[in-house]
């Protein structure tokens, strides 16, 4: 390959090829040198930075990979100097510049400026710290002192981030306090699931991948070519290939006109905001009403039906209907069985059979700083549980959703937790209370110490040598009675709400999810319909028509209901 004194276009195009061919070569072979991920960066961009200096002097080169190898063991000789690993350092060729270590002014031309900015990012980010002290500094102006509090390190440390950092960006640094791009701060995702998880779900080993994370994210909205993601990740395009092969074969991606898109719905701040608007404001607060009032003012019928809790107070018994109410919906309504389609779920590659939504959970987004944001306290739920284990399937044998104080799992009441087997003794256990004549001297040894956790997990009181669940118990008649002349009448007399609801949200999910397959934003919609029974427990609350329980412990049977 020969330079000639080329126009500075020209010029350009070739650095933009040295780039394209040498940088993954570069960075392989500096890694395994330096012997280490960040060493090897600066290496490997010291290289390309010699042999642009070169060539922006006009100067020829009649072999370019015997000239780059020969820059490439310069730079190793000279970083060996440093570390004083060695005591001499071997001459150069005499065709090699004497000056070629001095890169002074290497911003006056626009695009060799422009081609050295994109190298840097092709070859890799700067380190965490030294990206982060840079943020706080640079951009949220931040003292030194500051800097060094939040990230826990020593002020003379800082500074020296700062000084190496500045160093390897020089004119960056204007651009990167306007600089929204995934290379500075990266995006946070957080994928869940919704049916029934593999052993080892392909899920976890995307939350637990910030290059897949952002991947996901970068080609939610636009579809993108793997140079286009280099370039906004910092990765050079050889390490993202590996990447973007597993999200497509794992079914996270696709790939048409060598453009990747995310096939999976992504949601976040500004979605959350939106559905919150429709329950609190919109088509759907006439709804959250209705639900409300209507469980409410069906107090005696309720009460009438005498299942185990019933003298309860109002407060703390709406709190399991409007529970059993959500997952009576949830089965039943003909509009929200249309989107879930419970029998369409595919079988993804890890072996799974469930739909995956995933929680866009990066800083800076897009939100309406006057639009509606879900209490602090009702921000998180873990959703409801049902299980049909412990009486052979024969019927829901419990219920349980978390949320508000009680959401965490350390506050899950032992049920919910473990295999079938320990699943049914809890359920066996825990049923048996009610029995005449009830006594801990028929239980096992195994069975009192569940007792006793019961009792100091607040679901069980002891009163009197007396054991009383803190939760109500159905026998399967009195559900189907709650079912029949309850949750049915209601659920009809808002199916035009429902409906209207579900016309809104579909509308506005066709336009913001176009890559996504259509099954999974119809399961989306339904998780949104879903949605409103978070906030019936919301307005309850704000009616002052619920228990607001101050511990979690107090919380956590507020939703249990067993069925006997």
């Amino acid at each position: 390959m020969k330079v000639e004194r080329v126009k500075e276009t020209e010029r350009q195009q070739i650095f933009s090829s040295i780039t394209e061919k040498y940088a993954g070569i570069l960075l392989r072979w500096a890694v395994k040198k330096t012997g280490n991920r960040q060493d090897g960066e600066d290496l490997a961009q010291e290289v390309l930075l010699q042999v642009f200096v070169f060539l922006s002097k006009g100067n020829e080169i009649l072999k370019m990979d015997n000239f780059i190898w020969k820059v490439a063991h310069h730079c190793w000789c000279n970083y060996l100097r440093k570390l004083k690993r060695v005591n001499e350092i071997l001459p150069l060729d005499e065709t090699m510049p004497s000056d070629i270590n001095v890169i002074n002014k290497l911003t006056e031309n626009d695009f060799l400026r422009s081609e050295i900015l994109r190298m840097k990012r092709k070859i890799a980010d700067l380190s965490k710290i030294q990206r982060e002290s840079m943020i706080l500094y640079y951009l949220e102006g931040l003292s030194v002192r500051k800097v060094a509090e939040r990230l826990e390190i020593s002020e003379s440390a800082v500074k020296k981030h700062l000084f190496e950092a500045r160093n390897r960006l020089k004119r960056e640094l204007d651009e990167m306090k306007t600089e929204t791009s995934y290379v500075y701060r990266p995006g946070r995702l957080k994928l869940g699931i919704s049916g029934l998880p593999a052993d080892e779900p392909d899920t976890a080993k995307v939350n637990d991948n910030l290059i897949r994370q952002n991947l996901l994210l970068l080609c939610a909205r636009t579809p993108k070519k793997i140079d286009e993601l280099a370039e906004l990740t910092g990765i050079p395009g050889a390490y993202l290939e590996s990447e973007l092969d597993w999200l497509e074969k794992r079914e996270f991606l696709d790939i048409k006109a060598r453009k990747y898109s995310t096939i999976i719905p992504i949601i976040g701040k500004r979605h959350k905001q939106v559905i919150g608007e429709l329950y609190t404001s919109g088509a759907g607060s006439q709804l959250v009403e209705k639900v409300v009032t209507g469980l409410r003012d069906k107090e005696s019928e309720i009460r009438d039906i005498g299942f185990y809790g019933v003298d309860f107070g109002m407060d703390r018994l709406l709190w399991s209907m409007i529970m059993l109410f959500l997952s009576y919906f949830s089965r039943n309504s003909k509009t929200a069985l249309r989107y879930k389609k419970p029998d369409d779920i595919e079988i993804r590659p890890d072996g799974g059979r469930y739909h995956v939504i995933g929680n866009d959970l990066s800083d800076d987004q897009e939100i309406d700083p006057d639009g509606y944001t879900r209490p602090e306290e009702w921000k998180d739920f873990y959703g409801i549980v049902s299980d049909r284990c412990a009486t052979e399937g024969e019927s829901d044998s419990y219920y349980w959703l978390g949320l508000y104080n009680f959401s965490a799992s350390e506050y899950h009441p032992d049920i919910i937790n473990g295999d079938v087997y320990t699943r049914r003794a809890w359920h066996r256990l825990l049923c048996s209370l009610l029995e005449p004549g009830f006594g801990i001297d028929n239980l096992t040894g195994d069975e009192k110490e569940m007792l006793s956790q019961a009792v100091q997990k607040r679901l069980v009181s002891k009163e009197d040598g007396k054991y009383n669940p803190q939760f109500n118990i159905f026998a399967r008649k009195q559900l189907k009675q709650l079912q029949d002349e309850v949750f049915k009448p209601l659920l009809d007399e808002s199916t035009p709400d429902i409906e209207k609801l579900a016309g809104i949200i579909s509308a506005m999910h066709a336009g913001n999810f176009p890559a996504v397959k259509k099954n999974y934003v119809d399961y989306l919609i339904y998780l949104d319909l879903w949605n409103l029974g978070i906030y019936v427990f919301i307005k309850a609350a704000y009616n002052n028509l619920l228990y607001m329980s101050k511990r979690p412990d107090e919380g956590a049977p507020l939703t249990l209901v067993l069925v006997r």
